[in-house]
């Protein structure tokens, strides 16, 4: 059989032309087409990670550092070598390839890639995400900071979870706490701080820099914002080692004139539209959104504004709304989470007080935040509390709603004798609360009694607890429980308004007559 002949057609003269220009622009592309998915990939990572990276920033007595922040997948991490030069001295190392031993005065730390722990002197410790190698350089989680460092200096850090920066040994740094009040025309903003600031302003790209000095400032939030026809929010920054904060205004074309007083610890600043005369006396109705500082008198743009005298204008009533957060605290059957519940409280608390116009609010945090107890307690004794009130709610069995007021429990009654008190005017942060037990449990009486008067809520008589959140406030304090707040208790009536509104209303009368007596 022979084989039948091919009978394909040869291809002419031009299509042997265009096949050879097809094979030659292919064989020149290859490489670019191969590289463009990569080109690509590179560029969607790089922008991810370059959009993403901040500044973590050290306090340390006598200077501050920053270091980057590098987000990596779903966490935060530090460069390890880094932060340790930063903290100690690094007197030498060891590096595997995928370990690394690092001596700090001679304290000895080891990490090894993609391990959850952090091995210092023979001890582990558990991170919250595996140590990695990025780049050439270890990389540890945040939270390194809060749970190894330290251990590895042997000093005190005072790091908040989530924040971007940290205290070393006896940094403590500055809060503050504000007002924002309607004027004619305008707004006025009051900052309180708990020491003395050196403040300058700038305008920059339509906002307004308010700048804080070199001191360390401890912010409640990162952020603020307002329903105010001339101030959006308030934004804390201290990313580049200077704090500062950042106003912007509603609407462009303002007017910013600001002073600090002469005690250096109260800021004043009115936004006012061009040409507006400021009122020259206080508003009728103030409603401010964490009252805290004192309020001047109004005066017209362009003039100095008076110095604030050192003492309040009103008595101040320091709110506390438990937890914030990620502390969520107790949780309800209906899903209602304490830290929302007390929040809720302090809101109406707020509003019923602030109609008396016998007081000025203090809140120790304002939305979901979780200020440690000891912020909590500066900002009651920076505003001089006349009384703290903290909110809490819990299990307190099956009668609900039930409400137990307490009073701080010291592990000795005794108060420090005369021999043992500093000189001078000093009250030892740790014992605040020792000379106010006598005055708490007076107002806890108080409370009790109006509480008590409330239909169809059950009070019990009041008792006292080791709150720590009690112990350093150099004022009258309380803590007020709500129960029971539990998933196998039913806890609606705690959110019902109108049980709010009385409790609220109970707590304003209760105040009302125990400073009536003790005038």
């Amino acid at each position: 059989m022979h084989a039948l002949p091919d009978r394909r057609m040869a291809p002419g003269p031009k299509a042997r032309g265009v096949n050879f220009l097809a094979k030659l622009l292919l064989r020149r592309t290859r490489p670019l087409l191969i590289f463009i998915p990569v080109i690509i990939l590179v560029t969607i990572f790089w922008q991810a990670r370059t959009l993403r990276s901040d500044n973590f920033i050290f306090y340390l007595p006598n200077a501050s550092h920053l270091v980057p922040v590098q987000a990596i997948g779903h966490a935060n991490y530090v460069p390890l070598l880094q932060v340790l030069n930063i903290v100690g001295k690094v007197q030498g190392l060891t590096a595997a390839r995928d370990s690394l031993k690092v001596y700090v005065d001679d304290v000895e730390i080891e990490v090894r890639q993609d391990d959850k722990k952090v091995r210092i002197v023979k001890k582990n410790i558990k991170l919250s995400d595996p140590v990695l190698m990025d780049n050439g350089q270890w990389m540890v989680p945040l939270n390194f900071i809060e749970v190894a460092l330290p251990q590895i200096i042997r000093e005190p850090v005072a790091y908040r979870l989530g924040s971007r920066r940290a205290y070393i040994g006896d940094v403590r740094p500055e809060s503050f706490s504000f007002r924002l009040d309607p004027i004619p025309n305008g707004s006025r903003l009051t900052l309180q701080f708990s020491g003395k600031v050196n403040i300058r302003t700038a305008s920059r790209n339509g906002k307004w820099v308010v700048y804080l000095g070199e001191k360390p400032v401890q912010p409640l939030e990162q952020k603020f914002n307002f329903q105010d026809p001339y101030l959006t929010n308030i934004q804390f920054d201290d990313q580049d080692g200077v704090p500062k904060l950042i106003l912007t205004p509603s609407s462009d074309g303002l007017n910013f004139y600001s002073k600090l007083d002469e005690s250096g610890k109260a800021f004043m600043a009115d936004l006012v539209k061009p040409g507006a005369a400021v009122a020259q006396q206080p508003p009728a109705t103030q409603t401010p959104t964490n009252p805290g500082a004192v309020v001047p008198p109004p005066v017209a743009p362009g003039a100095a504004l008076p110095a604030v005298p050192s003492g309040p204008a009103l008595p101040a009533v320091v709110l506390d709304a438990g937890h914030g957060a990620e502390d969520t605290g107790a949780r309800g059957g209906s899903g209602v989470l304490e830290k929302d519940l007390v929040a809720q409280l302090v809101a109406h608390v707020r509003t019923n007080l602030l109609a008396t116009r016998k007081y000025r609010i203090v809140l120790t945090r304002v939305g979901d935040v979780n200020p440690s107890l000891d912020q909590r307690a500066a900002t009651a004794n920076a505003a001089r509390a006349q009384v703290f009130i903290t909110f809490h709610a819990g299990n307190l069995g099956v009668r609900t709603p039930r409400i137990v007021v307490y009073t701080y429990q010291p592990s000795s009654k005794q108060l420090p004798s005369a021999e043992d008190r500093p000189p001078g005017l000093f009250i030892p942060w740790e014992t605040a609360q020792l000379s106010q037990l006598a005055a708490s449990q007076q107002f806890a009486q108080a409370l009790q009694q109006k509480f008590a008067a409330i239909s169809g809520v059950t009070v019990s008589p009041p008792a006292v607890a080791p709150m720590r959140v009690l112990r350093s406030v150099n004022a009258p304090a309380v803590a007020v429980e709500l129960g029971s707040l539990t998933t196998d208790v039913d806890s609606s009536a705690l959110t019902d308004p109108n049980l709010q509104e009385e409790i609220s209303n109970a707590i304003v009368q209760a105040l009302i007559e125990f400073k009536g007596r003790q005038t």
